[in-house]
């Protein structure tokens, strides 16, 4: 073999390594937008609930909180992170005690 042969051959090889790579690369890059886009829907039905209780002053006996809360909890569960769980469940139990004092502080 001459040494233009091992030239093309060590460049199809180049071009196919960086096909390989750009596709994983692509495809991670379109798995993370996709979580974005979750994350984001979670995001706003938790601003739903926040929204209401500036609104309502005594959210927890109003019947439109539990389904709104629910579904927040539920995103939370399926697309949050670790620490945003925890930190959803800390505000669930205030809310279940019903004291709207720690639910600030949780959400802080």
């Amino acid at each position: 073999m001459e040494t233009k042969d091992w030239i093309t051959i060590i460049s199809v090889i180049a071009v196919i390594i960086r096909w390989f790579v750009n596709g994983q690369l692509n495809r991670s890059n379109e798995i993370a937008k996709k979580r974005f886009e979750y994350r984001i829907n979670a995001l706003q039905s938790f601003l739903k609930v926040w929204f209401f209780i500036q609104k309502t002053p005594t959210p927890f006996i109003n019947p439109l909180f539990l389904p709104m809360l629910e579904e927040a909890r539920s995103n939370f569960q399926l697309y949050g992170k670790d620490d945003e769980i925890a930190l959803f469940e800390n505000f669930i139990q205030s809310i279940e005690q019903q004291n709207l004092q720690q639910a600030y502080e949780a959400l802080n």
